[in-house]
């Protein structure tokens, strides 16, 4: 087999997904969705540390970081499909993203009240 048929069957197996016009309003609903969310958790996260630790002095960030982050990762699976999300496609770089996303938005939050 030479290398040019070799380059034409790989070609071949490459298919092209297209999306409906109601597939591709769906993703952009979920996408919305999946940004929502992980701020509405964020700030009741912010609110409640703020609340409850104030500047948090008395205790290490790292292990507040860790906590929101476990506790909304639970909180989002029982969420989503509440939500219409279809979070068995979820892959693990949509999870990354939703936690990226709820660590950034806490941060920020965080910040706004202590100042």
């Amino acid at each position: 087999m030479t290398e040019k048929e070799t380059n034409t069957e790989t070609i071949k197996e490459i298919e092209v997904i297209t999306k409906t016009p109601a597939e591709k309003k769906r993703l952009l609903i979920e996408g919305i969705k999946k940004t929502v969310v992980p701020a509405f958790i964020s700030v009741f996260f912010a609110v409640v540390f703020f609340v409850k630790f104030g500047d948090a002095s008395g205790i290490a960030w790292f292990s507040i970081f860790l906590l929101v982050l476990l506790v909304s990762f639970y909180i989002q699976k029982l969420i989503y499909p509440k939500l219409g999300v279809q979070v068995k496609d979820f892959e693990t770089k949509d999870w990354l993203y939703v936690e990226f996303l709820v660590v950034i938005y806490f941060w920020v939050f965080w910040t706004l009240l202590l100042n």
